[in-house]
Parts: C-alpha cells; sequence; structure tokens
C-alpha cells in the first residue's frame, strides 16, 4: 500500500495518485489538507487488490465515505461495481456517554473522557435546533443554519470555558459546520458569499475537539457528526 522511499510531502512524490476534486478541502480537510489525497490512492489501491463487491466504512468518517463513493463512482469501478455498494453504517457509541468509539479515544485520560462527550452533545443540540418545527412555518434557510450552528458551538464554548476555570483539561473546539449531503459545500461559508442555500435535500452537521491535560499531555482529536434530514 505504501511505496518504501514514500514521503508526505506532495511536491516531492513521484508516481500515480488519486484525488477526488472539490470534497477534501472542507470539514476534516481544513486541518488535514492532503489527508484525503491519501485516502483516495490508497483506498483505490485496495479496492483493486481486493476486488470487493462491497465495501462498508462508518459514519464517524463521514467525508471519507462520501469522497470514496464519488471515486467509484467517477472512475467506473467493477469492484465495488457501484457507489451504492459502498455502505456506511452508523457510528458506534458509549451506551452511557455516547462517545464515537474510536481507537484514539484509548489516548484520554480519565478526566479526558469525561470532556469527550461534550462533541456530540454540541451536534445533538444543533440536531435539535435543526430540527425545530418553526421551520416549516416559511423562517430562512439562512436562519436555520445559523441557529443551528450558534447552539451547538455555544455548548462546546461553555464547557471550554469550564474547563478553562477547573484548570485540569485543556478542551479546544477545532470546528463545528454544517455542510451539504453530496457536494459537501460549507453553507455557512456559502451564506456568507451572499449565495442562496438550499436545505432541502438535508446537512451533514460534524465537529472536531482537540483534547488534553496538563501543560505537555498528549492532544486527542476527537471527530463527529449527525446526519439531518437525510440517510447514508
Amino acid at each position: 500500500m505504501y511505496p518504501n522511499g514514500f514521503t508526505q510531502i506532495i511536491d516531492d512524490q513521484v508516481g500515480a495518485f488519486v484525488e477526488v476534486k472539490g470534497l477534501g478541502h472542507q470539514m476534516e480537510g481544513g486541518s488535514r489538507p492532503t489527508f484525503f489525497r491519501g485516502v483516495a490512492t490508497v483506498v483505490t489501491k485496495l479496492f483493486h487488490v481486493i476486488q470487493p463487491d462491497r465495501a462498508y466504512f462508518g459514519q464517524k468518517d463521514i467525508q471519507q465515505a462520501v469522497i470514496l463513493r464519488r471515486l467509484v463512482q467517477d472512475l467506473l469501478f467493477a469492484h465495488p461495481p457501484s457507489a451504492e455498494r459502498v455502505r456506511v453504517l452508523p457510528t458506534g457509541r458509549d451506551p452511557e456517554t455516547k462517545l464515537a468509539l474510536s481507537s484514539r479515544n484509548a489516548y484520554l485520560t480519565p478526566a479526558g473522557r469525561k470532556v469527550a462527550p461534550v462533541l456530540y452533545k454540541a451536534l445533538s443540540t444543533g440536531r435539535s435546533a435543526w430540527e425545530d418545527a418553526k421551520w416549516s412555518k416559511g423562517l430562512s434557510a439562512r436562519e436555520r443554519v445559523e441557529e443551528t450552528l450558534r447552539l451547538a458551538r455555544l455548548v462546546v464554548e461553555e464547557e471550554e470555558a469550564r474547563c478553562k476555570a477547573e484548570g485540569v483539561v485543556n478542551l479546544r473546539l477545532d470546528y463545528i459546520s454544517l455542510n451539504h449531503p453530496h457536494t459537501l459545500e460549507n453553507l455557512e461559508a456559502a451564506i456568507r458569499a451572499g449565495q442562496e442555500v438550499k436545505v432541502d435535500e438535508g446537512a451533514i452537521l460534524s465537529g472536531a475537539a482537540l483534547v488534553s491535560e496538563g501543560e505537555h499531555g498528549r492532544v486527542t482529536r476527537l471527530i463527529d457528526n449527525v446526519l439531518l434530514g437525510f440517510q447514508m
């Protein structure tokens, strides 16, 4: 999967690589701008080697799933034979805290693990705002997007302030964003650019937060998302 001498510096790379344009710079791509180029390349090689009838990915990495479906569709893969054969399974969660299950969670300290569920709490708050019945009364899509994001971010901001006051766990919000379910267009950015946004196809509400303990404690980057008005 990874050739000998492979470098992560794109300008120094030699050989064939796969990039799905327009879907990798939003959401996680804002913090990891070349990450999905590597994902698309390695998964292309994996599909060629395994030749699967179906492939299964988790919703927690939803941007990855959207990109891989587009990859299979645009490059006419025979294995899997269609984007629909790239299946997306619901995110596994801790039954008590609802923290998204991830190998990264092993790096959380006991105090950090108590704080980590705030991200899903924030996204759930945003989902409740998005699904509020008042939006059926003709209020604008812009108001719906703005209120959903404001209330979701507020949950993390309040927890950040509490953590800072206690001085044990460090919590920092990386982002919370609303994106179109297929194009991954950032709805908030589109509004700021004066564009009209449509929300009838639903949206992805996603976020990332950084959790650590102590001045030099290991930083754990948590990601999560919820689907608003559509299913994968």
